[in-house]
Order: structure tokens, then sequence, then C-alpha cells
């Protein structure tokens, strides 16, 4: 089996997992409201999904470099099976935040695992164009869970919806098991000091700052927005067809990637972070469905763009059996701002109006455009 069918299966096993997760984990704030849940609330839940993301990738990251990545990866499905299960069970928002705390826990073995898998086995000018690719395998399933997961909610709710999802989860994890594994090489990690990753990390802290700062735009989207726009008036299935869209963009800025590189990572990087601090300052000013629609699809365009270009900036800085330790840190990063954004925004949300917590959104994202002026992309490297 050669390597090309080995990775076309894990991408596979990504799309199918990412399907399950996609499905649902959008309509995590309706669902709480159904309890009750207020803005506040909806910021709890997101960070308490986002603490446990925080602190949980760096040790992911450094259990990478000495153990087995496959069997990482293949514990990651399972704990994301068991706690979509577990939202079955759930009948208060205290529930929902507990569960969503595990799931924090589910996520961060699950996306760093597998962006260490596919930064492991690609050299270093190809990893922003495979990181693309990789993407496109998790963004589509996202593309259309959203979706799906809406037409599922009105036909059957809330609970069809966590049974159909964590049996995809499990799906995945079978595969990987069976077929994903076999037709993968399992690389022998080497022994190496935690100081060598910290030194590098301490040279990149202004990069860190920028990507914590995405961190909490894209958590004040994902959990303020759908609570928002239900707030509002737009229903369940409208809601899916806009976090649909905003996949579609996602999947089509992953595909051309490639084509971005060109004009340098700096202008391209400057350029989105100033789109995205336009876009959440009118989604907050023009709450409709209209509205919510058009800036979701330059919102998740612009998202694709600073993914595989920052995750690629930071893993260049680090020595190849270092890889676990570069997303690690990078996760774990992203995860902190996550943890920031959903709490913050559901205070503003609460002592002013949830308009005021996408201004905020834009203001990370200027702080964002700073950081990319004033800093090096590292090209050279």
């Amino acid at each position: 089996m050669n390597l090309s069918d080995g990775r076309l299966r894990f991408y596979v096993s990504i799309f199918v997992s990412s399907l399950g997760l996609g499905m649902y984990i959008y309509f995590i704030p309706v669902f709480a409201q159904r309890f009750g849940a207020t803005f506040l609330d909806l910021g709890y839940i997101g960070t308490a999904t986002a603490v446990t993301y925080a602190i949980t990738p760096i040790i992911v990251g450094h259990l990478a470099d000495r153990v087995n990545r496959w069997r990482l990866y293949a514990l990651a499905l399972l704990i994301n099976f068991t706690t979509t299960v577990a939202l079955v069970f759930s009948r208060s928002v205290s529930d929902i935040i507990l569960i969503r705390s595990l799931g924090g826990l589910g996520l961060a073995f699950f996306w760093p695992s597998a962006e260490i898998l596919v930064l492991d086995s690609t050299p270093r000018e190809k990893r922003v164009k495979e990181m693309g690719l990789y993407s496109v395998s998790w963004g589509s399933a996202f593309l259309i869970g959203p979706l799906l997961g809406g037409l599922i909610i009105q036909n059957f709710g809330f609970f069809n919806l966590f049974l159909f999802s964590s049996v995809l989860i499990m799906l995945a994890f079978l595969q990987t098991v069976f077929l994903v594994v076999p037709a993968n090489k399992i690389k022998e990690n080497s022994t190496i000091h935690a100081s060598e990753g910290f030194h590098v990390m301490r040279r990149l802290v202004p990069w860190y700052v920028m990507i914590a700062s995405y961190g909490v735009i894209f958590s004040i989207v994902t959990t303020i927005l759908p609570g928002y726009a239900n707030s509002v008036g737009v229903d369940a299935l409208l809601i899916g067809v806009i976090f649909t869209a905003f996949g579609v963009s996602r999947v089509a800025a992953f595909v051309t990637i490639g084509h971005y590189l060109h004009f340098g990572e700096k202008k391209v990087l400057l350029l989105v972070s100033l789109l995205i601090s336009c876009c959440c300052l009118v989604i907050g000013f023009y709450p409709n469905f209209n509205s919510f629609l058009f800036f979701a699809v330059l919102l998740g365009g612009s998202f694709a763009v600073i993914f595989p270009l920052t995750i690629g900036l930071i893993s260049r800085h680090f020595r190849d059996e270092q890889v676990g330790v570069a997303v690690g840190s990078y996760e774990s990063v992203y995860g902190i701002g996550s943890a920031v954004g959903p709490t913050l925004a559901g205070i503003i949300a609460v002592l002013s109006d949830a308009r005021f917590s996408f201004v905020t959104a834009s203001l990370f994202a200027i702080l964002m455009t700073i950081i990319v002026a004033a800093g090096k992309t590292y090209s050279e490297s």
C-alpha cells in the first residue's frame, strides 16, 4: 500500500469524523437556549470547551513527540464519540457546560493529532499547500454538516441529531483502526528536550498573540452568532444555511491557498485581518439573515486563509522532531483565545447588547492587523 492510498484513507477518516462534529457543534447554543440559556450562558458554554482545549494541546504535542501518534488520533475519536452521545442525556444548561468541557478535551486531542500526522509526512516547503488539502477534508464536512444538522433538528429533533453524529464518529474510529493505520507507516519518535521547543516559542511570541486574537474572533463568531441569529428570528434551518455558506467559503479558500502565496504571506494576512474586522462590525449593526449570510461567506474565506499560513509559519521554526510541540503550542494558544472570546462576548452582550460582542471581535482583528504589519513572516526559513 503506497503513501497516497494511506493519506487518502486518513483524509476520509477526517471527513467522516468532522461531518459528525459539524452536524451539531454550531447548534449547541440553540440547543442550550431550549433550557433557557442567556447570552452569558452561551459564553460559559463556549469557554468550558475552550478552557480544556487551551490546556490540553501542548500536552498532546509533547506526547506526540514520544508515543505512537496514530494511537492519539484514535483516542481522540473515542473521546469525541463519548461526549457527543452524552449530549443526549443533558437536561440543563449546567449539563451542557460540563459535557462541552469534556468535548474540549476530545477536540484538543483530535485537531493537534491530525495536524501533526499531516505535517510529519510533508516536507517543510510543501506544508502550507498540504495543510490546505487536509483542511479541505474537514472543511467540506463542516460545509455540509450544518445544513444536514438543521434538517435533522427540524424533522427529528436534537436528540436524534446527537445520536446520528455519534454514529458517524464511531465509523471514523473503526475505519482508522482497521483501514487507515495499516495503510500508513508508523514512524519512530526521537527523544527531544522540552527546553529546545520553549526557546523557539519565546521568539514567536508576537505571532502567538496574533493567533490568540484569531481564536477570540473565531470563537465569538461560532459561539455567539447562532444564538444572536436565533434571537432576531432566524430559524434553525436558516442558521444551518448560514454556516454551510461559511463552510463553502472556507473550502474554496483551502483549495486555492497555493495561489495566495504568490502575493506574499504578509500582504495576505494583512488583507484578511482587515476584512475580518469590517465583517464583524457590519454583522453587529445589521442583524438580519441576508447580512449574516453574506458576511459569513467573507469570514469563512478569511479564516481559512489564516489557518494554513500561520500554522505553516509556526511549524517551520521547529525541527522535524519537534512537530508535536509546534502544533501543540499553536493549538494551545488558539485555545486560550477561544476561551477568552465567548465569556468576554457573553459579558458584553449581557451588560450592553449582543451587537457589541461583534464590535469587540472587530477590535481584535485590528490588533491582528497591527501585529502582522509589525512582524516578519520569516519566509526565508
